[in-house]
């Protein structure tokens, strides 16, 4: 049929995008571990841009730092078939009893992914002893993924869409992504031992998606079990947009060079919110002839972030650290795709009850998104422990072990976007090679606690006003992601 031709065809054209994030430690779609052990809220390298602008000021000369976190991602998401949509058929709910539709929308999906993580920094203190400056490029939000295919539905006539993987109605492929360009500066107070710094970021985001999608929210794969015509769809969101943002911090060392004490503040991009991303939206549906192109806005929200850290030498070969962050993450309600230029609204009465009464969250404003992806997330915190040992002044050996709450309630949690609780477990080494190069190598294993939703998800219970409805998704995620972390940092 000519509308599996085009569906076909939107999956072919839509196959580079990319879409879910590597995520190297952090809660959410955080991705940040530049510098391994060494980037934290009292670090003295350049990472200190983004963690800890006061930090600058305790690094001598000039420095240019180039730091690549690698990360291997592996994830499973086990769909039931208590999780797919019905039919309403003589007036009673049914499953589509056609051989093969259980099997095309439930299942075990799998992801094996690669990403890396840059940054790149320059610093100097311009021969001073009060001050210092720096600029620096870098990823710390999102990344990629893309999800194995279903190669028992390769060349299905019945069922064309299955061969994306039963995970597909949230996510098939796709970037999430905000790069950074940031400058900073940090001045110290020699008298009260105290340096107090500043940044301000220009942000790039992108979001470049291709999932499955009914125009009523469901996953069912025909329109209906008699005439057997194909109703899955697909929806590939394209859009980007620049935001501002700043940083503050202040590092206190009550004993110098013996303790140091560190806060910091990362607003959200644009400050105090309201992203919108610019671009298209391509649907296909199995009852159209041919895709449709909307020219949209998408909103979204990234969180503001909180460090807090603690440094102490109590001997010339052994170093302590512990350090925390809290992650507003509840800035993120929804990601909502609204027509260009319309009176579509992005805002939803009864937000508080989302998780406990869903069908209370209906839209408000003139008119409903065209899309909306419920989010809903909540505030996350971390904290870390490390210890450093220098068994020679060039060696330096580490480790580090830390914990990170989900910023997703479990009732939320989709193949899209997914976290759950977490431990890391941190192991290096940095070589001072020369007195004008380090060399630094960490690796960081994540365990993630799994999660089953089953019975606990709602996404399939908002009203379809809200424009929120989505397929159930009720299932069992597991993930593990492997960090290495490699930096060089030259001083001129």
């Amino acid at each position: 049929m000519k509308n599996r031709a085009v569906l076909s065809a939107l999956v072919v054209v839509t196959a580079c995008a990319v879409f879910w994030s590597i995520q190297a430690q952090a809660a959410g779609i955080a991705v940040a571990r530049f510098g391994g052990e060494h980037g934290h809220p009292t670090t003295d390298n350049p990472t200190a841009i983004y963690y800890n602008p006061a930090g600058l000021v305790l690094a001598k000369g000039t420095h240019l730092y180039i730091d690549g976190t690698l990360a291997i991602r592996n994830a499973t998401f086990l769909r039931p078939a208590s999780a797919i949509g019905t039919y309403s058929i003589n007036g009673v709910e049914e499953t589509l009893d056609i051989d093969g539709a259980v099997e095309a929308n439930s299942g075990e999906a799998t992801l094996t992914n690669i990403g890396a993580i840059p940054f790149i920094g320059v610093t100097s203190d311009f021969g001073t002893d009060w001050m210092a400056a720096g600029l620096a490029f870098y990823a710390p939000f999102g990344g990629s993924s893309s999800w194995d295919k279903n190669t028992a539905f390769e060349g299905s006539e019945m069922f064309p869409g299955a061969v994306d993987g039963p995970q597909r109605w949230f996510s098939i492929e796709g970037t999430l992504r905000s790069i950074y360009l940031t400058a900073a500066t940090a001045f110290h107070i020699e008298e009260a031992d105290l340096s107090l710094g500043l940044s301000v970021s220009g942000i790039k985001s992108d979001i470049n998606t291709v999932r499955a999608r009914n125009a009523d929210g469901s996953d069912r794969l025909l329109d209906n079990p008699t005439d057997q015509n194909l109703e899955e769809g697909r929806a590939h969101v394209d859009a980007s947009g620049m935001q501002v943002g700043f940083g503050l911090g202040a590092i206190w060392q009550p004993l110098p060079d013996k303790l140091w004490l560190g806060f910091s503040y990362q607003s959200k991009p644009n400050v105090d919110g309201g992203m919108e991303l610019e671009g298209e939206l391509t649907t296909v549906f199995g009852v159209q002839k041919e895709a449709e192109v909307t020219d949209v806005v998408v909103e979204q929200d990234m969180p503001d972030i909180y460090r807090f850290g603690v440094r102490s030498r109590p001997s010339e070969k052994l170093e302590l650290r512990m350090f925390a962050d809290y992650t507003r993450w509840s800035a993120l309600e929804a990601q909502c795709i609204l027509t260009k230029g319309s009176t579509q609204a992005c805002t939803f009465g009864g937000v508080e009850d989302a998780l406990t009464n869903p069908g209370a969250v209906t839209s408000t404003g003139d008119q409903p998104p065209n899309q909306a992806v419920g989010r809903f997330w909540q505030d996350s915190f971390g904290v870390r422990l490390g210890a450093s040992y220098w068994f020679k002044d060039s060696v330096e050996t580490y480790i580090g072990t830390g914990y990170d709450s989900s910023a997703i309630p479990v009732e939320m949690v989709d193949p899209a976007l997914f976290d759950m609780d977490k431990a890391t477990a941190s192991i290096g080494a940095k070589w001072q090679a020369l007195d004008s190069l380090g060399l630094a190598l960490t690796f960081t294993q994540v365990f993630y606690f799994e999660v089953d939703t089953e019975g606990k998800g709602i996404t399939d219970e908002f009203p379809p006003d809200s424009r929120l409805t989505q397929p159930s998704n009720d299932g069992v995620y597991n993930q593990s992601v492997s960090v290495l972390n490699l930096y060089t940092d030259i001083t001129f």
